[in-house]
Protein backbone atom coordinates (compact mmCIF):
# COMPACT_ATOMS: atom_id res chain seq x y z
CA UNK A 1 0.00 0.00 0.00
CA UNK A 2 1.30 3.34 -1.20
CA UNK A 3 1.20 6.29 1.51
CA UNK A 4 -1.48 7.89 -0.72
CA UNK A 5 -3.17 5.11 -0.43
CA UNK A 6 -3.10 4.70 3.07
CA UNK A 7 -4.31 8.53 3.45
CA UNK A 8 -6.92 8.01 1.82
CA UNK A 9 -7.59 4.85 3.80
CA UNK A 10 -7.00 6.92 7.21
CA UNK A 11 -9.77 8.97 5.84
CA UNK A 12 -12.31 6.86 5.46
CA UNK A 13 -12.06 5.19 8.55
CA UNK A 14 -11.67 8.68 10.42
CA UNK A 15 -15.48 9.45 8.68
CA UNK A 16 -16.79 5.77 9.46
CA UNK A 17 -15.67 5.77 12.64
CA UNK A 18 -14.08 2.48 12.46
CA UNK A 19 -13.01 0.31 15.01
CA UNK A 20 -11.77 -3.15 15.89
CA UNK A 21 -13.24 -4.54 18.44
CA UNK A 22 -10.78 -7.54 18.99
CA UNK A 23 -7.51 -6.92 17.50
CA UNK A 24 -6.41 -10.55 18.46
CA UNK A 25 -8.88 -12.30 16.07
CA UNK A 26 -8.24 -14.31 13.32
CA UNK A 27 -7.97 -11.73 10.18
CA UNK A 28 -11.45 -13.37 8.39
CA UNK A 29 -12.81 -12.53 12.13
CA UNK A 30 -11.71 -9.19 11.46
CA UNK A 31 -12.53 -8.89 8.13
CA UNK A 32 -16.08 -9.76 8.86
CA UNK A 33 -16.66 -7.27 11.67
CA UNK A 34 -14.87 -4.52 9.45
CA UNK A 35 -17.40 -5.36 6.65
CA UNK A 36 -20.59 -4.90 8.74
CA UNK A 37 -19.09 -1.89 9.80
CA UNK A 38 -17.88 -0.76 6.64
CA UNK A 39 -21.49 -1.60 4.96
CA UNK A 40 -23.32 0.16 7.97
CA UNK A 41 -21.69 3.30 7.42
CA UNK A 42 -20.46 3.40 4.06
CA UNK A 43 -23.06 6.42 2.68
CA UNK A 44 -21.00 8.73 5.07
CA UNK A 45 -17.85 8.89 3.34
CA UNK A 46 -19.19 8.51 -0.31
CA UNK A 47 -16.63 10.11 -2.33
CA UNK A 48 -13.32 9.30 -0.14
CA UNK A 49 -14.50 5.59 -1.05
CA UNK A 50 -14.66 6.14 -4.99
CA UNK A 51 -11.36 7.88 -4.73
CA UNK A 52 -9.73 5.26 -2.49
CA UNK A 53 -11.33 2.51 -5.21
CA UNK A 54 -9.60 4.57 -8.08
CA UNK A 55 -6.08 5.14 -6.34
CA UNK A 56 -5.80 0.94 -5.82
CA UNK A 57 -7.75 0.29 -9.05
CA UNK A 58 -5.48 3.25 -11.33
CA UNK A 59 -9.11 4.32 -12.71
CA UNK A 60 -10.90 7.48 -13.09
CA UNK A 61 -13.27 7.92 -10.00
CA UNK A 62 -16.28 7.66 -12.49
CA UNK A 63 -15.24 4.16 -12.95
CA UNK A 64 -14.69 3.69 -9.66
CA UNK A 65 -18.26 4.34 -8.93
CA UNK A 66 -19.08 1.17 -11.40
CA UNK A 67 -16.86 -1.31 -9.28
CA UNK A 68 -18.62 -4.10 -8.05
CA UNK A 69 -19.32 -3.27 -3.88
CA UNK A 70 -18.70 -6.91 -3.22
CA UNK A 71 -15.93 -8.11 -5.48
CA UNK A 72 -13.52 -5.03 -4.00
CA UNK A 73 -14.43 -6.04 -0.81
CA UNK A 74 -13.82 -9.19 -1.08
CA UNK A 75 -10.16 -7.99 -2.70
CA UNK A 76 -9.94 -5.28 0.21
CA UNK A 77 -10.24 -8.18 2.96
CA UNK A 78 -8.07 -10.87 1.26
CA UNK A 79 -5.11 -8.42 1.24
CA UNK A 80 -2.91 -8.27 4.16
CA UNK A 81 -1.69 -4.99 3.64
CA UNK A 82 -4.90 -3.57 3.99
CA UNK A 83 -5.81 -5.78 6.96
CA UNK A 84 -2.16 -4.64 8.57
CA UNK A 85 -3.10 -1.37 8.14
CA UNK A 86 -6.72 -1.69 9.33
CA UNK A 87 -5.08 -3.56 12.75
CA UNK A 88 -2.63 -0.66 13.12
CA UNK A 89 -4.73 2.46 12.70
CA UNK A 90 -7.55 1.02 14.82
CA UNK A 91 -5.47 0.84 17.48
Amino acid sequence: MTLKQGLKLSAIIDKLDLQIKNPSAKAEEIGADLIMQIIKKLHKAENEIYAFVAEIKGIKIEEAQQIDLVEFIKELTGNSEVLNFFKFALK
